[in-house]
């Protein structure tokens, strides 16, 4: 077995139940990690002290083309900052040109990168062009960008030869013959398929004024999806659906924040037991920081009556997302990709934490990363 480098670390987390080990060593060979050793000391290619290996994050939702947008929006109302196709933000991409979009696309991408993003799940405007764009950028830096497309005037076929999946804004735009459509499509493709749900109030009265059901529970119903986004307004019945059947939900609470539109229900998705992941929405609003997402929810969990454990939300952007989407990437595991970042546990804002999880998820910073491995290439 030929391996091309070793990296090692005092300490990695390491495999799917996200176990905090010592003397680390990642045997690296075609951007996969085919061995790991453990309490060892071995000559390394690369050796942290006082660091830590940590599983590239997965960011579940983001919109990362409206970067050249950034606080164009701040005190808007959401359907005027996002909502297609009169909002500001589809008129400022609208007057873009492909060669700005692509540039505001790789600063976005460089920005994640820096944070420990390694993987980014990208809701993406535009149709085939829009997604080709992504792709070209995304493939210029080796992350990981699962691109999900919006149905235009193009074929969904057509779409899904670009797209991993199907990103719908709103269900409200949609007849229930179109969703099974895209539904079957998708599933015959071996596409994914998520949507937008009760972001706002307005958004979810609507479904029920138009087709007697929230938007959550209408589309559980029809779409089978594989994930859905946001929530904001979810209320038991529709938890409870979402729980029953299993359904991976994605929290933006930063971006519910930013546009005033409320608090996620994370108390009472944590107490039905109901797996969640988190995203990090439009860079025009929101930098693509999930640490900055970690002590967000944490405080408006704690309103709600939970104390969320650290690991579990390092699951959150690690472990869960990787099983859901059926990834090689998120944990680190021999066979997997070698995607991870090396945190530095001897800065000031993690001095004092002896539990290595809770340094990185309730005191961590971009600071703290040493450097980021995109398919055992450091970035």
């Amino acid at each position: 077995m030929l391996i091309e480098m070793i990296v090692g670390a005092d300490y990695a987390i390491i495999g799917k139940d996200l176990s905090v080990e010592e003397k680390v060593y990642l045997h690296i060979s075609s951007g996969v990690i085919k061995k790991i050793s453990i309490n060892s000391k071995l000559d390394a290619d690369e050796y942290y002290e006082d660091c830590i290996i940590v599983p590239g994050f997965i960011n579940m939702h983001t919109h990362i083309a409206d970067t050249l947008a950034k606080e164009k929006a701040y005190g808007l109302e959401l359907t005027k900052a996002v909502s297609p196709p009169s909002g500001l933000k589809h008129k400022i991409l609208s007057a873009t040109s492909e060669m700005e979009l692509a540039e505001a696309m790789s600063t976005a991408i460089r920005e994640m990168i820096s944070r420990g993003i390694t993987t980014f799940v990208d809701f993406r405007e535009g149709g085939i062009a829009g997604c080709k764009i992504l792709r070209e950028v995304a493939n210029t830096f080796g992350i990981n960008a699962i691109i999900m497309g919006r149905p235009n005037s193009s074929p969904i076929e057509k779409l899904f030869e670009v797209a991993d999946g199907l990103g719908l804004c709103s269900l409200n735009a949609y007849s229930d013959d179109e969703l099974l459509n895209f539904r079957t499509i998708a599933r015959r493709m071996n596409r994914y398929i998520a949507y937008h749900a009760s972001e706002t109030i307005q958004q979810r009265e609507k479904s029920i004024k138009n087709f007697g059901m929230s938007d959550i529970s209408r589309g559980i119903k029809i779409l089978k999806p594989n994930f859905i986004v946001h929530l904001t307004h979810a209320d038991d019945r529709d938890l409870d659906l979402v729980s029953a059947n299993g359904v991976l939900v994605v929290l933006c609470p930063r971006a519910n924040g930013y546009f005033g539109l409320g608090q996620p229900p994370i108390g009472p998705i944590i107490r039905r037991n109901i797996n969640f992941c988190l995203g990090t929405d439009n860079v025009m609003a929101n930098s693509p920081d999930l640490f900055r997402e970690f002590d967000y929810i944490i405080r408006i969990a704690r309103n709600q009556g939970v104390t969320i454990a650290p690991k579990k939300l390092l699951e959150s952007v690690t472990t869960i997302p990787s099983k859901y989407l059926h990834l090689n990437t998120g944990v680190i595991k021999q066979g997997y990709r070698a995607d991870f970042f090396i945190f530095d546990l001897s800065k000031p804002n993690v001095a004092y934490i002896e539990d290595p999880i809770k340094a990185i998820v309730l005191r961590g910073s971009e600071s703290n990363i040493i450097s980021t491995y995109l398919h055992g290439q450091r970035m």
